[in-house]
């Protein structure tokens, strides 16, 4: 029996699926800016309907099914992803690796791995924080209290969006904010305040800005000309409320 075992296994014809010249590029991307690009060449004598898995290195979960049909052997198959699940919300932050698969048989084959971000730290050049004078909620002149975080930075230093989304305001505020812009993040509804900008803001009301985009440059506008050079940055959830900005920079920091 043993032996007949080991020659019907011999026997048994190799799996009729393969993958060539697989690439998963870029090895990061963001949420709202441009997508991972995964490119397969199958190998075998069947045209088969193949899906590409994007799974949750964390747990395993399938982020996303992108199905290709009828493709063919030796011709090269392109698909892209952006970061957004089949339900239309983001994916989480993490690792994820690429697998397709051919269902009609039964096999699968891996393509690669890529790092998934939601947002980009908004400073693009030597920063620091600012200290106690610019924390969440310390007190301000007038019975106020600080509504945001504050990063100080020279003066030009380039401020790019930290969520890409629509920006629904760009203006000058000469009492307190000078040259702001706050922009409604895409897929999470949050808003992102960036203020003191050194000059006019380089979008306007309306646009549609990425992740990563330039936004203006740090300044000192607004009541910021006798403290110097820095972001005030304000982040609110999607029914306003406002929330400590200072976790969600300093997480950014650490892969931006």
């Amino acid at each position: 029996m043993l032996a007949l075992l080991a020659t019907a296994a011999a026997a048994a014809p190799p799996p009729d699926f393969g993958v060539t010249q697989q690439r998963v590029r870029p090895a990061r991307i963001f949420l709202v800016r441009d997508p991972v690009r995964i490119a397969f060449t199958p190998t075998g004598s069947r045209t088969l309907d193949l899906d590409v898995e994007i799974v949750a290195e964390r747990d395993g979960t399938v982020a996303r099914r992108l199905t290709v049909r009828a493709a063919r052997p030796g011709r090269e198959q392109v698909v892209r992803w952006d970061g957004v699940r089949g339900s239309g919300a983001a994916a989480p932050d993490g690792r994820y690796r690429v697998r397709v698969v051919a269902p009609a048989i039964g096999e699968r084959r891996r393509l690669g791995t890529f790092t998934l971000r939601g947002h980009m730290y908004p400073i693009r050049g030597p920063h620091a924080d600012r200290g106690v004078i610019g924390l969440f909620g310390v007190p301000r002149n007038g019975g106020r209290t600080h509504e945001g975080y504050d990063v100080n930075a020279p003066c030009g230093t380039r401020m790019v969006a930290a969520r890409g989304g629509t920006v629904v305001r760009s203006r000058f505020d000469p009492v307190l904010y000078g040259h702001e812009v706050i922009v409604r993040g895409a897929l999470d509804g949050r808003t992102y305040r960036y203020a003191h900008l050194r000059t006019t803001p380089r979008v306007r009301r309306g646009d549609r800005v990425r992740t990563g985009q330039t936004i203006g440059s740090v300044g000192d506008s607004g009541n910021a000309r006798t403290t110097g050079c820095h972001l005030h940055f304000e982040l609110r959830t999607r029914g306003g409320r406002l929330l400590d900005p200072q976790p969600f920079l300093h997480r950014w920091d650490r892969f931006s």
